[in-house]
């Protein structure tokens, strides 16, 4: 992967860069995410909050509590409403990008597909890719950091 990553809003006024690789990254089929992304998921990968800057006005954050019960803030653009950004209560220290505000898009790898169980037949592509009905629980959740760690290692 190459770094920085770089991203914004379609008309331009946010940009950002993150100069860290992704702690991990997913695509969530809850709900809640399908109507935010205006599909069936959302892809999206979790950076160090630390690494990324952000230039522009700040954006707008709004609230939803996930089909997990955990708090989720969905960062837009205020100025043509892009999603951009997501503050997540489980991952305190990271902050999502969404894989449609990259500049390259190509730079998301998903690891795996989430609440697979809300997903609609046509938005699952690889059926080689791991997936859970639900959010993962602690142990999984770990392996997946683990499997992202090794994975930022070796490139």
């Amino acid at each position: 992967m190459k770094l920085p990553l770089t991203g914004g809003c379609s008309c331009g006024v946010i940009r950002y860069e993150c100069t860290a690789k992704p702690a991990f990254s997913w695509n969530c089929h809850c709900r809640d995410c399908q109507r935010a992304s205006g599909g069936g998921y959302c892809p999206v990968m979790y950076v160090p909050r630390a690494a990324l800057t952000t230039t522009g006005p700040a954006a707008v954050y709004y609230d939803v509590t996930a089909e997990s019960g955990r708090l989720v803030q969905r960062g837009v653009c205020p100025s043509c409403g892009s999603s951009l950004f997501i503050l997540a209560e489980l991952v305190p220290e990271l902050q999502g990008l969404w894989a449609g505000s990259l500049d390259d898009p190509t730079q998301f790898n998903p690891q795996i597909n989430v609440w697979t169980r809300s997903a609609p037949w046509w938005s699952m592509r690889d059926p080689a890719m791991k997936k859970l009905d639900v959010a993962p629980n602690e142990a999984q959740f770990k392996e997946l950091l683990d499997e992202a760690a090794s994975l930022v290692s070796r490139q």
